[in-house]
Parts: C-alpha cells; sequence; structure tokens
C-alpha cells in the first residue's frame, strides 16, 4: 500500500500539537528521514544518515523523536534479538509477521490470512480481546544456508 505522507506529516503535527511540544528543526529532520525511508531502521542509521548529510542531532533527540513517533501509530519498535530495537513503518501498511536470519539479520516481511484466523479463534478460545500481535520467527535464511 502507498503511504500518504502528508497524512502522516498532520498526524504527527497534531501529536505534538496536543502535547504542548514543538516541531523543531531537529524533529523535522528525525521525521523526514523516517518518511522517506522504506526499510526496517535503526537508531544508529538515522544519526549516521543525518551526520553524513552534514546535520546535527544528538542521540537522545533520535530516540525522544522515536518515541513519539511510535506513540502516535506511525512507527513500531521491534526486538530481533540483537540487544537493540529496530523500527518500521506502520502507517499506510497492511500487518505482517516478520522472519529474521540469525546470521545476516535478513529481514523478510510476509503475511498469511490462515495464520490471522487462527490467531483469531486462539483469541475467541481464550476470551482475550487482542490489542496487538507481532510474530517473528527466527532462523538461517536460504542464503546464509549454503
Amino acid at each position: 500500500m502507498k503511504k500518504n505522507k502528508t497524512k502522516e506529516v498532520e498526524i504527527f503535527l497534531q501529536f505534538l500539537k496536543n502535547r504542548r511540544l514543538s516541531f523543531t528543526r531537529q524533529r523535522k529532520m528525525i521525521f523526514e528521514h523516517i518518511i522517506k525511508s522504506q526499510d526496517h531502521f535503526e537508531v544508529k542509521h538515522i544519526i549516521e544518515a543525518l551526520r553524513k548529510r552534514k546535520l546535527r542531532v544528538s542521540r537522545a533527540t533520535v530516540y525522544r523523536t522515536l518515541a513519539h513517533l511510535e506513540d502516535c501509530r506511525l512507527i513500531k519498535k521491534m526486538d530481533l534479538g540483537h540487544g537493540y530495537s529496530h523500527f518500521e513503518h506502520t502507517f499506510g501498511y497492511k500487518h505482517h509477521e516478520h522472519l529474521c536470519c540469525e546470521k545476516c539479520g535478513k529481514i523478510v516481511e510476509f503475511g498469511d490470512s490462515i495464520l490471522e484466523k487462527r490467531i483469531k479463534k486462539i483469541l475467541e478460545l481464550n476470551l482475550f480481546d487482542k490489542t496487538n500481535h507481532n510474530i517473528l520467527i527466527f532462523g538461517i535464511c536460504k542464503n546464509c544456508q549454503k
């Protein structure tokens, strides 16, 4: 699904306004970098990319901005077992699950309607109202198996 970047900007600006926070130059730089990205990303990648463009931004500002973006549901934090967080876009994307290669770190996204139906059935059987779910399967990708 194609992302609507204008809507993302509106959501983030309204989120900041509701919390009486400013859309500072640093937040804007971080936000613009993130919405241009299509891949999963890490804090260090954001900082490196901005510094390559000669833009100064603190690690703390990146973390705070990511937390705000997560709070307004534009991105989601993921733990891929590397000891640091990865992030991905959520706005404008269909729900999906992940396969993660333990050797090279490759991430493969997949969706499965049968799996989603099974999860729904498990929730019903256990009288749970789902708020969210994330399935992450670790293994070794085809290239690393060679």
